[in-house]
């Protein structure tokens, strides 16, 4: 098939998206998509190794800019660079789709390249609230990627065993975010000082690999149970996770979407972080969700036996949940596939909201 057979495009700039588009892409038909390629070199030969093990058609990013093609519609989850004066994915595509990769670091996520977009795909209520500013639909989907959690996972055991995970033991899974907002550099040692009660997996952002080495050679030497740089869809680490740790960005999201016991590291000055800011989500979840600083780490092991606190803290959760998500439990990669096939239709009705 040529790239004009396309009505819809992908824009893939790093290979975790595959997780994120991944259940979506399995209620379409292998014929009504292709994915643009972008990124680093790195990531886009991850990309193509990831085309291929799905079986999706795929092509370059320059070779579309080349030709001079704009699909009929394309997702995406950011409005990238500039391109001769304007966003990228308004020279690539006539009509642009948002899917909302996650909550959190506010000031980028709800910047003004966001008028980029005819439609927006977000995960509930505040999606539809602060997305309401740019003056195209929100359709409120849920949480796609998670699907798989609701809807019978597979057999996690050679995950257990590949991660060494000690069957006596807690496990912890920390998901730290990268750049300034990482809590590795002022965690990383009061972490493994768990080591001995719990298994501790850690999950790193999906670019830090290429682009902080200093944080893996940070972490290497220190006793985690697993260290994980791969991309492996974080769905299955929750699901082994009796707790988890998360600091900034989106991550502590997804496990409120799932209602694991969440636990949230705080760093200093973090609402001047030029992506986040005082209002953001990740910083007002310290509101309701239980938070520790350097100096309260070392409560660290009564809060975590804390009963009272957990069975309060899910009470939490439920609040959120109904806040941050909509419903769409087990089925909200259905709502997005088919808000995409019906996205003309839906961005017709202008300032109607799906």
């Amino acid at each position: 098939m040529k790239i004009e057979d396309f009505e819809i495009a992908f824009l893939v700039h790093f290979s975790e998206m595959f997780n994120h588009y991944g259940p979506v892409w399995n209620k379409l038909k292998r014929e009504d998509f292709i994915i643009v390629v972008h990124g680093t070199e790195f990531e886009r030969e991850r990309t193509i190794e990831a085309c291929e093990e799905y079986q999706v058609h795929y092509v370059m990013l320059e070779d579309v800019l080349a030709e001079g093609h704009r699909f009929p519609f394309m997702v995406s989850n950011h409005a990238m660079h500039q391109f001769n004066g304007r966003p990228l994915i308004e020279a690539i595509a006539e009509k642009n789709i948002r899917f909302m990769y996650a909550l959190g670091k506010a000031r980028h996520n709800f910047s003004a390249w966001n008028n980029s977009y005819d439609l927006f795909l977000g995960f509930g209520p505040f999606h539809q609230e602060q997305l309401a500013r740019f003056d195209a639909p929100v359709v409120q989907m849920g949480y796609p990627r998670y699907d798989i959690f609701f809807n019978g996972l597979p057999d996690l055991t050679p995950l257990t065993e590949q991660l060494q995970l000690d069957p006596d033991k807690e496990t912890l899974l920390w998901l730290p975010t990268w750049r300034e907002l990482s809590s590795v550099p002022a965690y990383a040692e009061k972490m493994a000082g768990l080591a001995d009660e719990y298994n501790i997996i850690v999950k790193l952002h999906p670019l830090t690999q290429e682009e902080e080495p200093e944080i893996i050679d940070l972490l290497a030497p220190l006793p985690f149970t697993a260290v994980i740089t791969s991309v492996i869809d974080n769905v299955y680490l929750f699901a082994l996770a009796d707790k988890v740790i998360c600091d900034y960005g989106g991550t502590a999201f997804g496990a409120i979407y799932l209602d694991k016991p969440l636990l949230l590291l705080n760093l200093p000055d973090a609402q001047q972080d030029p992506l986040a800011g005082a209002g953001s989500p990740d910083l007002m979840l310290r509101n309701d969700i239980v938070s520790l600083d350097t100096g309260s780490f070392h409560m660290i092991s009564d809060v975590l036996n804390n009963e009272a606190i957990w069975q309060q803290q899910q009470q939490r959760r439920e609040q959120l949940r109904a806040y941050y998500f909509a419903p769409n439990y087990g089925h909200a990669s259905e709502v997005a596939a088919k808000a995409i096939l019906e996205a003309s239709d839906i961005i017709q009705r202008e300032g109607l909201t799906a």
